[in-house]
């Protein structure tokens, strides 16, 4: 796992840009684009019943200069063909869905170790809203069930569209059920940027706030 004194991700050459939420008048989306390099191309996740707004993404990504992109079905495309074209991309987008456990069951396999490659080898991996939600160690449902996460962020859970953590319903409850967690919370339009030297740093409108569980140690 990369860490800083609190924080602790998963290993490897890339960005992970865990994001609140999208807002038009962010530069998140931009300073995203910023950290490929100049030969990769952007594989856009999709999932399946999400492919118009999908398509949306892409245009608004490529308006902004992103490279070329793609589109990764991962409901639909066979195993093989997600983990090639997902190992390949210099920058991997995967939006908000509609239900986190969907999307995790959805990410979890072949996509997950395609991300995995890429990330390995220097890729931004940006993901929106709900997305971010499910690459923590730990996932609060909208049900407000606990579920394990992809696990990507130790001892987390990442709360988008939540700009005061230690004051949110959805704080409160997390760090109720693990006690050794910490609570991440980020606004729309908000980022926090995750480098591979340890760099945390906080993009866009900068509305990201952490909690701490009541048992919470950090990793040595």
């Amino acid at each position: 796992m990369a860490r800083n004194n609190v924080l602790q991700w998963r290993d490897g050459r890339g960005w992970l840009v865990l994001s609140g939420g999208y807002l038009p008048d962010s530069d998140v989306r931009a300073q995203t684009i910023g950290h490929i390099d100049a030969d990769g191309s952007v594989a856009y996740v999709s999932f399946g019943s999400n492919a118009e707004s999908t398509e949306i993404l892409m245009n608004d990504m490529q308006d902004l200069g992103a490279p070329p992109g793609y589109f990764v079905d991962v409901l639909s495309e066979d195993d093989d063909t997600i983990r090639a074209k997902l190992g390949e991309a210099g920058l991997i987008v995967v939006e908000s869905g509609a239900n986190s456990a969907d999307m995790r069951s959805a990410l979890m396999g072949a996509a997950v170790e395609g991300m995995q490659t890429a990330f390995e080898n220097g890729a931004i991996i940006l993901l929106e809203g709900k997305s971010a939600s499910v690459f923590g160690a730990w996932l609060l449902l909208e049900t407000g069930e606990i579920r394990q996460g992809i696990g990507w962020l130790s001892q987390m859970f990442v709360l988008p569209g939540v700009t005061e953590v230690a004051l949110s319903e959805e704080g409160r409850e997390a760090l109720k059920e693990e006690a050794s967690a910490l609570a991440v919370g980020i606004g729309e339009g908000s980022a926090l940027a995750l480098g591979p030297d340890g760099e945390v740093e906080p993009w866009g409108e900068g509305r990201v706030t952490i909690a701490l569980g009541r048992s919470f140690t950090a990793a040595t």
